[in-house]
C-alpha cells in the first residue's frame, strides 16, 4: 500500500504565501524531481489542497504534509488545479534562495525582469 501525503494550504491569499514558502523548501529538498507535487481545490471545502505521491515522503514531511490514503479525484469534490511547479533551473533558484522577509516592507526587488513587492 502507497502512503500519500496531503496539507491543505488554506483559502484565498494565503495559499500563495504558503506556496512560496514550499517552492522554497522543494529547491532545497528535491531540485531534481520534475513535479513533486499537486495540488488540488475541495469544492465542498474551499481549501487548496497539496498532494505529495509516496515517492516524495522527504519533501512532504519537510512541509508538515500528513499521511493520507491516495485520493479520489473525480473532479467533483476534488478538482486539479493542473498547477505543476516549474523545474529548476538557475532562475528560479535565485528567486527561491532569497527570503522575503530580508527585504524591508513595502520595498520592490527586481527579480527577471519582474517588480516583485515585499
Amino acid at each position: 500500500m502507497n502512503t500519500w501525503y496531503s496539507k491543505s494550504l488554506g483559502e484565498g491569499t494565503v495559499v500563495y504565501r504558503r506556496l512560496r514558502a514550499l517552492n522554497e523548501l522543494r529547491h532545497q529538498v528535491c531540485p531534481d524531481a520534475a513535479s513533486p507535487y499537486s495540488l488540488y481545490m475541495d469544492a465542498v471545502s474551499a481549501e487548496t489542497i497539496v498532494l505529495f505521491h509516496p515517492d516524495q515522503i522527504v519533501l512532504a514531511t519537510a512541509f508538515g504534509a500528513l499521511p493520507c490514503a491516495q485520493p479520489q479525484i473525480n473532479g467533483v469534490r476534488m478538482i486539479d488545479l493542473e498547477y505543476r511547479p516549474l523545474p529548476v533551473t538557475l532562475q528560479s533558484a535565485q528567486v527561491f534562495s532569497t527570503s522575503p522577509t530580508r527585504a524591508q516592507p513595502g520595498a520592490f526587488t527586481q527579480r527577471s525582469g519582474l517588480a516583485v513587492a515585499h
